[in-house]
């Protein structure tokens, strides 16, 4: 049996998605995402799908759709990041459907950078043999498929939670049947040992009289009443 700390969950989900905005932002920071090799080789230049300025080189109407979906994968993602801090610090609740938005955040916010790079390679498979000669993928694009395995890693911790907190698995444990799943119950349930019940006890004094010499002699006797 593996134990997982719901903690330690969070805090490695943190984790990913921050680095995963800290990688984004350097790909914007960053233009020297393609080298495009023109036949006159005076004209190279350096191309980004982020980059807004026109260019003689490549028209920038081909990336207007490319662009959009970065946007959009970024903006999930800062939202991501700022659901996964306040769930850390404990700012929002702790519940089933906060787990399920950030797991569909994570995967929406990946698919559509993925979507977005694979659209990317296919313009610039296109505008090989209309715009330019050839093309040299850097290695700040790679950095960009980190960003995708650090955002699914991020969903796969969310689904995990999602299950942690709707499953019989309540103990934070991994278990790998389900009969330990079901005598692990009794760490949230607890159980409830009985109650001893008090007995009363109450003491009778009885008078014995000695005929001969005269006197009451006390004797105690002890009664146990059992309810």
């Amino acid at each position: 049996m593996v134990e997982v700390s719901h903690r330690s969950i969070q805090g490695m989900n943190t984790l990913f998605s921050s680095w995963a905005i800290i990688l984004l932002v350097m790909g914007i920071a960053i233009e020297e995402w393609v080298d495009l090799n023109p036949e006159d080789e005076k004209a190279k230049m350096n191309h980004s799908p982020w980059m807004r300025c026109c260019s003689t080189i490549w028209p920038e109407d081909d990336l207007k759709v490319v662009r959009i979906m970065m946007m959009s994968s970024l903006g999930l993602s800062f939202l991501l990041n700022l659901i996964l801090g306040m769930k850390l610090t404990y700012l929002i609740p702790q519940n089933k459907y906060i787990h399920l938005f950030t797991t569909i955040l994570s995967f929406l916010s990946g698919i559509l950078l993925l979507w977005a790079l694979m659209l990317y390679h296919n313009k610039l498979m296109q505008g090989q043999s209309v715009h330019f000669s050839s093309y040299n993928i850097n290695w700040i694009m790679y950095t960009a498929y980190l960003n995708i395995f650090f955002l699914f890693v991020c969903g796969i911790f969310s689904l995990l939670e999602y299950q942690l907190s709707t499953g019989c698995c309540t103990c934070l444990n991994i278990h790998k049947s389900d009969k330990q799943c079901k005598e692990s119950e009794n760490c949230i349930k607890g159980t409830s040992l009985p109650e001893r019940t008090a007995m009363p006890r109450s003491s009778v004094r009885a008078h014995t009289v000695n005929p001969k010499e005269g006197t009451v002699n006390k004797q105690t006797r002890r009664v146990t009443w059992a309810l």
